[in-house]
């Protein structure tokens, strides 16, 4: 039975032991901060979406445009020699900055390294740009005339780096990622011939994060 009093404002319920019950009770407040929960998750998910397919990071670029090779003393034949690649690296990303750290480049022949381990500075990569790298590293004489002997002249070379990065959308920062790039490079190289050596077809590199 429904009661009216002109006096009080609201609709209570009548139960069958005539006690009053407000419709607020402790399970409809339940379902309505349930309601008001999946309605924010909700929101927030779709939030997420578009800022995700707004500032989704695309993987860097990695090309060898160059190589040389240099004597590092004035002996003949130079003692030591030491090979430079050159690379270049493109963020293609219109909203989101990279950030390297602790890149790491080495030069391998056949699965094995052929130079020590070299220290890289560390990198901000903005939007939209590109970077030009030139490493150098010391190679052993020994070294150098084996890959010119066994190769006939044009040596399969891959150039690798490692280390971690960073992406950068706005003022927000990701957490460090490993980064490793392989780059597979033909390069023509003679016995006693030093200076730039030219590249054998483009170079194919591969980038894991």
């Amino acid at each position: 039975m429904v009661n009216g009093d002109k006096h009080t404002s609201g609709t209570v319920i009548v139960d069958h032991n005539h006690n009053k019950t407000s419709y607020y009770s402790p399970k409809n407040i339940r379902g309505i901060i349930c309601a008001t929960i999946v309605v924010i998750l909700i929101l927030v998910g779709i939030t997420a979406l578009i800022l995700w397919l707004l500032y989704r990071p695309h993987n860097p670029r990695f090309t060898v445009v160059g190589a040389a090779v240099y004597g590092l003393n004035t002996s003949s034949p130079p003692v030591i020699t030491a090979i430079q690649l050159t690379f270049i690296t493109r963020n293609p990303n219109n909203r989101v900055s990279i950030y390297y750290d602790h890149l790491l480049a080495f030069v391998y022949y056949q699965t094995q390294p052929i130079t020590p381990p070299l220290i890289l500075p560390p990198l901000h990569h903005e939007t939209d740009s590109t970077v030009a790298v030139s490493p150098v590293w010391p190679v052993s004489p020994v070294v150098f005339n084996g890959l010119v002997t066994d190769e006939a002249g044009v040596v399969s070379l891959r150039l690798v780096l490692t280390g971690r990065l960073r992406w950068k959308a706005g003022g927000i920062k990701t957490g460090r990622k490993g980064v490793y790039v392989g780059c597979d490079v033909l390069v023509a190289l003679k016995s006693g011939v030093l200076g730039l050596v030219p590249l054998v077809g483009p170079s194919v590199c591969k980038v894991d994060i």
